[in-house]
């Protein structure tokens, strides 16, 4: 007690501090408080400023990125006489660019075929397909262009496709076409056209032995130029200038291409070389292999992914020996016979296991069904898939489910086999077969009823982009003429609109039911453009005068994406990136602006997720971003301005006297 009473006299004994003077100091602590948060405040703003102005200088940046992009697509071009300007070339290759050099070669004024004027669109394609449907022959300045093209991107391949179905969701895969260009039309007719969201593998055999190998293999290269990413082809046996001598591509080429037969022979000869020898398919729960012809039991995947494909200009005769001469070594000669078995072996006819010589080919082998055992397991695979025979359904299970035929061109040689083609959706276990057989039809003769039905697919996607494209002009035009505002026209009416804006002479009367909705006042118009919008899971684009933008550039886009992703993985590395900025902006910006840091700051922009890569979603997507900020921006500078009698109008503020322009 007594030490307690001690400590209340200790505390007592404290000076005590009148009220006014703590109030003083309450007050001076609040103040500095204050001054402290207004300081935070206008640093956290300055902050924001600065990163807001960051962020609009990135924007603009990316918008000059894009203009330059779009005017130098000629320059991101592969081009035969920039590629003839290389040092280093090989003798012989440099003489094959130089004969089949598209810029070198003339069209003459009376050739009244298609043309291929600038960049190689998916409006070529779909141009290309009517052209060869009527039997038109293309120039050869224009073969050259597709092959040429096409060639960059095979030579940058590796010697197998990979491909993962996680990402592209199914796969069509398609057996031999051997130049029956009805088959490969039905094909895209039933099932669209390759697309980068509609992936097809195409597995050899394209040409010989029909009337229109050149058109069937032209239309698969273009489709390769596109859609890299998505499209892919193996090698066949008859993808083989030997072979091509007996079984009519040859004949075909000079038929067609008389006057330039020899080198345009020799542009495909040096093709066949460069096709991938096989495909690998990862498809979630299974896993699968994809060869023309079929394996043995030498096949070494590992030694056959190193080896120098293109040696192998014909499979039927062998390559010189690396080390001189015309013998190979017992290594070269394995090596040989393996490229040999992945091209022309066959399941054993009988049931025999083990590997034999192929009688029936006098080349590779018959292998039976423990060797298909053995291989599977050796590589962790569920299924072999192959092509290489004619099969009366169009497809054939063979050693108890594990190899699977499939064989797509109808009616082959004459007969009366189906066609078949496979689908494999992303985690099923097992494919969908789709068997059909072509009508022996004159297709230059058919109605045009059944010309929408054989091009139902590309006609009605390449429609619906010449309606979004030209969204607004409808949408003004329907109004205009809807004078009672009923949202109601009455059909013949909107078919007129529909002919006068899209420039189009279509029978819009029967083409209705495919585009808008319709009850007993006439024609809904609002309903047109209800479904038609750009499907993309990632990003939503819902402004519509940039979804129009979009559909106007799309080719484009789509085409400068392919240029920068020169090794076709479907992603924009950060190198490839990198090399198309230094080559685009060097000079314009100066070379001290087109740094490291510069290169960054732009992929990084572009690279919405932050993986490292930019795929055509954030591709597409920065292209709109710049194109919204624009249009924004030009609204900032109308201001609203309030008159006497309440009304508002608006005036344009002039800003730096340069007029905005639009991509």
């Amino acid at each position: 007690m007594s030490d307690r009473a001690d400590k209340m006299k200790m505390v007592s004994k404290l000076p005590t501090l009148s009220a006014d003077k703590s109030a003083q100091k309450i007050q001076a602590a609040f103040r500095t408080h204050q001054a402290r948060l207004k300081l935070k405040k206008q640093a956290a703003w300055q902050i924001h400023e600065k990163l807001e102005y960051s962020s609009e200088q990135t924007e603009s940046k990316l918008k000059d990125m894009f203009e330059k992009l779009l005017k130098a697509s000629d320059l991101l071009s592969p081009s035969v006489t920039k590629l003839l300007q290389k040092a280093g070339l090989p003798v012989e290759e440099q003489e094959l660019l130089r004969l089949t050099n598209p810029d070198s070669i003339t069209v003459e004024p009376t050739y009244q075929g298609p043309r291929i004027d600038g960049q190689i669109t998916r409006q070529t394609f779909v141009d290309l397909i009517d052209a060869f449907r009527k039997g038109q022959i293309l120039h050869e300045k224009y073969v050259c262009k597709i092959l040429h093209q096409a060639r960059a991107i095979l030579k940058s391949l590796p010697n197998f496709n990979h491909i993962d179905l996680s990402n592209l969701h199914h796969i069509f895969i398609i057996g031999d076409l051997h130049g029956q260009l009805a088959d490969l039309l039905h094909i895209f007719s039933e099932n669209g056209l390759p697309a980068n969201d509609n992936a097809y593998i195409f597995n050899g055999d394209f040409v010989d032995r029909g009337n229109n190998s050149v058109e069937v293999i032209l239309l698969l290269m273009i489709a390769l130029i596109l859609n890299p990413s998505s499209v892919f082809l193996n090698r066949g046996n008859h993808e083989d200038i030997m072979v091509t001598v007996r079984y009519g591509f040859q004949n075909e080429v000079n038929q067609k291409y008389g006057r330039r037969k020899a080198s345009l022979l020799d542009l495909f000869k040096d093709i066949f070389s460069w096709l991938p020898l096989y495909s690998f398919v990862d498809a979630g729960k299974s896993r699968f292999i994809i060869m023309h012809g079929g394996i043995s039991d030498r096949i070494n995947l590992k030694k056959l992914n190193s080896i120098t494909r293109n040696r192998y200009i014909s499979i039927e005769v062998p390559p010189p020996s690396r080390q001189g001469g015309k013998k190979l070594t017992e290594e070269e000669d394995n090596e040989y016979r393996q490229v040999q078995d992945l091209f022309w072996s066959d399941p054993d006819p009988h049931g025999r296991l083990g590997c034999r010589k192929n009688d029936a080919r006098k080349m590779a082998c018959f292998f039976g069904s423990d060797i298909t055992e053995q291989f599977l397991k050796r590589y962790n695979l569920s299924m072999i898939i192959r092509s290489h025979q004619v099969k009366q359904e169009g497809y054939e299970y063979t050693h108890d489910g594990k190899v699977l035929t499939v064989f797509s061109a109808s009616n082959y040689c004459g007969g009366s086999n189906w066609g078949a083609i496979l689908q494999w959706d992303y985690n099923d276990e097992e494919p969908r077969i789709i068997s059909y057989k072509i009508l022996a039809v004159e297709m230059t003769k058919l109605s045009f009823n059944k010309k929408v039905t054989l091009f139902e697919d590309p006609a009605y996607h390449s429609l619906i982009e010449k309606i979004m494209t030209n969204k607004s002009i409808l949408q003004k035009e329907f109004e205009r003429a809807d004078g009672n505002r009923t949202e109601h026209l009455p059909l013949t009416i909107w078919a007129d609109i529909m002919a006068k804006v899209l420039q189009l002479d279509l029978p819009w009367l029967t083409l209705r039911t495919r585009l808008v909705q319709e009850d007993s006042q006439g024609i809904i118009y609002k309903t047109m453009f209800d479904e038609f919008i750009l499907d993309n899971s990632k990003f939503q684009m819902s402004n519509t005068g940039i979804m129009e933008d979009l559909y106007m550039w799309k080719d484009m886009l789509l085409t400068l994406f392919n240029l920068i992703d020169y090794n076709h993985s479907g992603f924009i590395s950060r190198n490839e990136f990198a090399d198309v900025i230094k080559l685009i902006l060097h000079g314009e910006n100066g070379t001290d602006e087109v740094n490291e840091a510069y290169i960054d700051e732009l992929s990084s922009a572009m690279d919405f997720d932050k993986n490292g890569k930019i795929d055509i979603n954030e591709f597409l997507e920065s292209f709109r971003i710049v194109h919204v900020k624009t249009s924004k921006n030009l609204d900032d500078r109308i201001n609203k301005v309030e008159q006497p009698n309440g009304n508002t109008t608006k005036k344009y503020v002039e800003s730096s006297g340069k007029k905005s322009r639009k991509l």
